[in-house]
């Protein structure tokens, strides 16, 4: 299972066993050299298309250079020439990225299918743009780079599927397994890891490659439901659906030679989870196999993913729906953790579920007040946030199963001494005399990461890795002891600030959270894909950019109505609470 804390991929297997009669991972088949001879006439508008970078260069005697390839992808995917020029420059990328890294690097898996896309014609784009060509154009360029989300992840699925219906079999096969995917919840089916394991397991059983499509299924088993479940029967309907559609137009073109065909009652009850011999195999479809000259593209086009995923969110859902109504509620401490330093602020307390323990459902309450108009809690929190910069961080509840891994394990409780077990910190003490010059006192945490170089004048921002929003707290000198400032001011005596920080941590309760400033290395996070917006304290030192909104937007009626439920991101781990009748929360 992949870490939320970093980008997922999928389907891959984390077992130590060798997967049954694997092909060569990265070799693609041999393709005659395009470069053109005495005679040949050169493709003017190619060539005449290439960036200042590349112009007058040979690829033959380009040197390996990482920035180089970058470019070539950037410009395969822009020109609309094709010709001997692309396909050549293709290879260097390929041949460069070999030689620069190792099997499974992200640059060398966009050269290779660059390569491939040209030589099976699907670059460069010429008019209008398949759905599998503009999702390989994304994929090889910075595009296939920003943070995984559904979008990314489609288009990647749709290039590999492109591959696989030419016949680039063990290609696709082996760039599924790289394949970004969005950051899900692991105690919930994931239905974008699923829409994975699907594609691939129908490109292994259009390919007759039961062997490879068990043993995907066996590497996921933790992520599927179990056998006679609704959960599992869409899953293998969907996959078995799939299988369908593309295993006739792909016997011809299959690169597997010597495989029987597929028994569809077996794989059907391999995808069940069920024996052979007790198995009810669906019927085969009714739809007669295409006829001879039915040509790849036209086939092609009939293949919709997007239905895939879209039918595994609706039983995730309903899954969410369904165990909420029988749930009961549970009060809960919910603190805030820098996972990096090992640690942890209680906050105050909520109200949960069971089964979602980092939803929560009132805000948090800290002495019979909200936490954000704590005086002491309010304050603690931006001390943390201000000492903690480009460190993990998250919210947790004390039922959350992540939860367990700090309290078994040294990690400094701050707290007040009168609320559960005692703090390692009390919480008067850790709030005394900040903001201010340095204590001798210092509160690093039961593992304390090595101190930063000050930056001056730098801004903070909040940000959730999973969600993809930013939220800026204001500007720092990094200095011991000094406080996060608005317009010259304390953010901590800023009210709409303050509870903007408290919405956040609220609203994004065991998500992958990091206070970010000119110094970290998160700044990548920001720049690629699409953010939506950020959250600006709207003074007049940093007003908001156009599209962006302010603190006080962001609060508006939170906590009782919130007016804005895409303030939760550009991309929701959660997704945002429908408004009951009353414009409360239902």
């Amino acid at each position: 299972m992949p870490d939320p804390s970093t980008p997922a991929h999928g389907p891959q297997a984390n077992q130590p066993a060798p997967e049954p009669n694997t092909e060569p991972a990265q070799q693609t088949p041999p393709a005659a050299s395009p470069a053109p001879g005495p005679g040949d006439t050169p493709d003017d508008g190619a060539s005449a298309s290439l960036p200042p970078q590349l112009a007058g260069r040979d690829p033959a005697t380009t040197p390996d250079d990482e920035l180089l390839i970058d470019t070539v992808l950037q410009w395969i995917a822009d020109t609309p020439h094709a010709g001997p020029t692309v396909a050549r420059w293709a290879q260097y990328a390929t041949a460069a990225s070999a030689r620069l890294h190792p099997n499974g690097h992200q640059q060398r898996q966009r050269a290779i299918l660059a390569d491939a896309a040209v030589r099976i014609g699907i670059l460069p784009l010429d008019g209008i743009p398949s759905r599998a060509a503009s999702g390989v154009a994304v994929c090889i360029t910075a595009g296939g780079r920003a943070h995984a989300d559904a979008e990314c992840m489609l288009d990647h699925l749709y290039a590999y599927l492109a591959l696989h219906t030419h016949g680039l079999c063990p290609l696709a096969h082996q760039g599924l397994r790289q394949i970004p995917v969005p950051a899900e919840h692991d105690d919930w089916p994931r239905p974008a890891l699923l829409t994975t394991v699907i594609v691939a397991a129908a490109m292994a059983g259009a390919c007759a490659r039961e062997d490879l499509a068990d043993y995907l299924l066996d590497a996921h088993a933790a992520q599927l439901e179990p056998p006679g479940s609704p959960g599992r029967a869409l899953f293998a309907t969907l996959a078995l659906d799939l299988t369908d559609q593309l295993r006739e137009p792909h016997r011809g073109v299959c690169t597997q030679p010597g495989r029987r065909a597929l028994d569809r009652h077996r794989f059907s009850a391999m995808l069940h989870g069920e024996p052979p011999a007790r198995h009810r195999s669906p019927a085969p479809p009714d739809a007669p196999a295409p006829a001879a000259n039915v040509s790849i593209s036209v086939m092609r086009s009939e293949v919709h993913l997007d239905g895939v995923l879209y039918g595994l969110r609706a039983h995730t859902q309903a899954l969410h729906t369904r165990r909420r109504l029988h749930a009961t509620p549970i009060s809960s401490s919910v603190f805030l953790i820098c996972d990096t330093c090992r640690l942890a602020l209680r906050l105050g307390s909520s109200v949960v579920y069971a089964a979602q323990p980092s939803t929560l459902t009132v805000p948090i309450i800290a002495a019979g007040l909200p936490a954000w108009q704590h005086r002491d809690i309010s304050r603690a929190t931006w001390r943390l946030l201000s000492e903690h910069p480009n460190h993990d961080l998250c919210v947790l509840t004390g039922v959350s199963p992540v939860w367990r891994k700090y309290a078994a394990t040294p990690t400094d409780l701050i707290a007040s001494p009168d609320i559960g077990p005692p703090p390692d910190i009390a919480l008067a003490d850790y709030v005394t005399g900040w903001p201010g010059p340095p204590t001798p006192i210092v509160f690093a945490g039961a593992t304390p990461a090595p101190r930063q170089k000050p930056i001056s004048g730098g801004e903070l921002n909040l940000v959730c890795l999973s969600c993809r929003l930013a939220l800026s707290l204001g500007r720092s000198t990094g200095q011991p002891g000094a406080a996060v400032t608005i317009s010259g001011r304390p953010a901590v005596d800023e009210a709409a600030a303050t509870t903007a920080v408290f919405r956040m941590l609220t609203e994004h309760t065991g998500h992958n959270l990091v206070v970010f400033n000119d110094n970290g290395h998160w700044d990548h996070y920001v720049e690629s894909g699409e953010w939506g917006f950020t959250i600006e304290p709207g003074d007049d030192i940093c007003p908001p950019h156009i599209g962006d909104i302010t603190h006080r937007q962001y609060i508006e009626g939170w906590p009782g109505a919130p007016t804005r439920r895409h303030y939760r991101g550009a991309d929701p781990l959660d997704p945002p609470p429908r408004s009951g009748p009353s414009g409360s929360p239902a």
